[in-house]
């Protein structure tokens, strides 16, 4: 679920346009291939929630009922591709309206709207070691799917997760995303970054 366009800006700048940037390789059909792929997903609902103090358990047990969550044992191992723990008892829910994660959370926690605050980018492909080994201070390829944790990209506070065994998301905050991604096309030229369009 994302949220209505119209009154979002991308703030990415212009600099991110869908396509090939930096090196292309040629594929054995001619096409263009890249090392590296990204995308970002405009108006994503985003909702942060966050235990209340003694109440971690109950909350997760409460968001298992009644968003069909299950939130595992607070371990930054046991996220979720719509649920990325960012700290102890914290979360961040993407694709879920606020009204309802409120209704689930109850009075065991905050529910707090993101989707204007938070911007996710999602990385993929063969070259993303060589890419995060120049970004984040944290051994990220050594890390098993579906792990987060809250770190670096570059000087951006952000918050990390392990997709796949070549994919993560990363989490920053909207101020700070044009400068992302800027840094990410350029960093990303010797290997070649294909930007891709949502939904498509």
């Amino acid at each position: 679920m994302t949220m209505d366009q119209s009154v979002m800006r991308s703030p990415l700048g212009p600099s991110w346009t869908p396509g090939h940037h930096g090196t292309v390789a040629t594929g054995d059909d001619g096409s263009a291939e890249a090392g590296i792929r990204a995308l970002h997903t405009p108006g994503l609902l985003v909702v942060e929630i966050a235990a209340l103090p003694g109440k971690g358990e109950a909350m997760r047990a409460a968001v298992k009922k009644g968003l069909k969550l299950d939130l595992g044992d607070d371990s930054l191992a046991a996220s979720l591709p719509n649920a990325v723990c960012s700290g102890p008892d914290r979360y961040l829910l993407t694709g879920f309206d606020l009204a309802a994660v409120k209704a689930a959370v109850g009075d065991l926690g905050l529910a707090v709207d993101q989707s204007s605050g938070r911007v996710r980018l999602s990385i993929d492909g063969a070259d993303v070691p060589g890419l995060l080994a120049k970004s984040c201070p944290l051994d990220l390829a050594k890390w098993p799917v579906g792990m987060s944790q809250a770190s670096h990209f570059l000087h951006i506070g952000c918050t990390w997760y392990r997709r796949s065994e070549t994919g993560f998301d990363l989490y920053i905050g909207r101020s700070f995303a044009r400068s992302a991604a800027e840094w990410l096309i350029e960093s990303a030229a010797e290997f070649g970054i294909e930007i891709l369009v949502p939904n498509a």
